[in-house]
């Protein structure tokens, strides 16, 4: 299967692996990954979904979204918008949703991991965690597991738990589709957690694993090409940037943040300021009155013209971009 997915296509398939339900909307793919569509669909890794009837909003620029219905006169689903001041026609695509194949990418990571004969990974936590078997990494044998979504602390306390209970297995390594997880911490049973984005091979344009990365989480040692300005806990509440610490409380900061870093992960830095706060169910219309009581956050984060970013670069500023993120809609942790 080596060579079926760009690099550039493998980072858009942890994004979707992340999603409480690895699904993805067609109105997300025709406007934000276009060329990908049909590359993952031949692969496998995506399959067509169910049909969705809550649908974007054509006729509005705001990301709105509306419940379509079906016209049995016109055979089609359509939705009154008070934009255009009629009804409006659903494109198909906007009606197709694309599964992700959780097990075709288990086999993926296997087989890059050098696990040729791997038999059908060992489920440890529903839905969250895997052990895909063996593999020789440098001179040691160690154990692949395969975890998404494990930045979510209840997620996180399940996969400590389900790896106490293991016995007998030698210390390995947790590849995960969740960003930002402490490659330094120690798990239960030796294990170490390494974020996929972190160690794809930049040799070459396809995806593959950089095993010199994973051999360096295993013995404790990052390798320094991995090194970034940008640090963060599991559960973001704490964020460190070119050396310096922020720590947030409330969940609600702690998910705005977490939306923030994404981007920045996926190399897209400025995102809509109301469309984050709107995602979080917060109450507050601007950053100002959101981060009320303290100053030190106007350092983590920029903000301007309806945009916000986290300031990496030393002067502060954004590289170049901008993100109105589709993957941004998703909370990943409870409100408050």
């Amino acid at each position: 299967m080596a060579g079926v997915l760009s690099r550039k296509n493998f980072q858009l398939i942890l994004e979707i692996c992340e999603l409480p339900v690895p699904r993805v909307g067609g109105a997300v793919m025709a406007d934000h990954f276009p060329e990908a569509r049909e590359p993952l669909l031949r692969s496998g890794v995506l399959s067509q979904g169910p049909t969705q009837t809550v649908v974007p909003d054509r006729t509005n620029h705001e990301g709105r979204t509306v419940d379509a219905q079906w016209d049995n006169e016109q055979r089609c689903y359509r939705y009154f918008s008070v934009d255009h001041g009629g009804w409006v026609r659903v494109p198909d695509e906007d009606l197709r949703t694309y599964d992700l194949d959780v097990n075709w990418l288990l086999g993926l990571v296997a087989k890059e991991m050098g696990i040729r004969n791997a038999v059908h990974p060992h489920c440890l936590v529903s839905n969250h965690l895997w052990e895909l078997g063996t593999a020789w990494i440098g001179k040691r044998k160690a154990t692949a597991l395969f975890g998404r979504r494990i930045a979510r602390s209840d997620v996180f306390r399940s996969c400590l738990e389900a790896m106490r209970t293991r016995k007998g297995r030698p210390p390995g390594v947790v590849l995960t589709t969740s960003p930002g997880s402490p490659w330094e911490q120690e798990l239960p049973g030796g294990h170490r957690v390494l974020p996929l984005r972190d160690c794809l091979s930049m040799e070459k344009p396809d995806f593959a694993i950089d095993m010199n990365v994973v051999h360096g989480v295993l013995t404790g040692i990052m390798p320094g090409r991995t090194s970034s300005p940008l640090h963060h806990s599991t559960d973001y509440s704490s964020v460190t940037v070119n050396g310096r610490v922020f720590a947030f409380r409330g969940d609600k900061q702690k998910q705005l943040i977490e939306s923030l870093v994404r981007a920045y992960e996926r190399g897209e830095e400025r995102c809509r300021t109301q469309e984050l706060l709107e995602n979080i169910e917060s109450t507050s219309t601007t950053l100002v009155k959101f981060f009320s009581g303290r100053s030190d956050w106007k350092d983590l984060i920029g903000y301007g013209n309806g945009f916000c970013w986290l300031k990496i670069s030393p002067d502060g500023q954004t590289a170049v971009g901008t993100c109105d993120s589709p993957f941004n809609r998703e909370t990943l942790d409870s409100p408050d």
